[in-house]
């Protein structure tokens, strides 16, 4: 019975002092504040699937990027100009995009996205995971 109430005691302790939390915070989702202005973001078609995961990479505040669409930059998830190969016949061309702070971001690498460039969770689908045409 004693160490009954000690234990409630101790939970109580630790609810008091460090409070209750039932959610973690949502995270803040970024947006490419370019977007209105190229008219590379209303593509209707998407690359092929380079990685079933995201990618994370430090962005700085003001600086441009350009985030591969296609799929077959060697450099992802940047572009590095694989697209203008005419040989490839690839339609799709990169989203040039910022971030208003510098931290770390989560990068699409399915291509899939909705919220180019930024990953949206797509790549947890059933046809992203069983996707074939991945780039090894």
């Amino acid at each position: 019975m004693f160490a009954r109430k000690l234990k409630l005691n101790v939970v109580n302790h630790c609810i008091k002092t460090a409070g209750y939390v039932t959610k973690a915070p949502k995270p803040e989702i970024p947006t490419n504040p370019l977007k209105q202005i190229y008219s590379a973001n209303d593509q209707q078609t998407n690359g092929i699937v380079y990685d079933r995961k995201p990618f994370k990479l430090t962005l700085e505040e003001g600086k441009t990027y350009h985030w591969c669409l296609c799929g077959r930059s060697k450099s992802q998830p940047l572009c590095d100009g694989t697209h203008k190969d005419v040989y490839l016949k690839i339609t799709q061309r990169p989203i040039k995009f910022q971030v208003t702070k510098t931290k770390d971001y989560w990068l699409c690498n399915c291509k899939q996205t909705k919220n180019r460039p930024f990953c949206d969770g797509t790549h947890k689908q059933k046809e992203i995971q069983e996707a074939t045409t991945i780039r090894l």
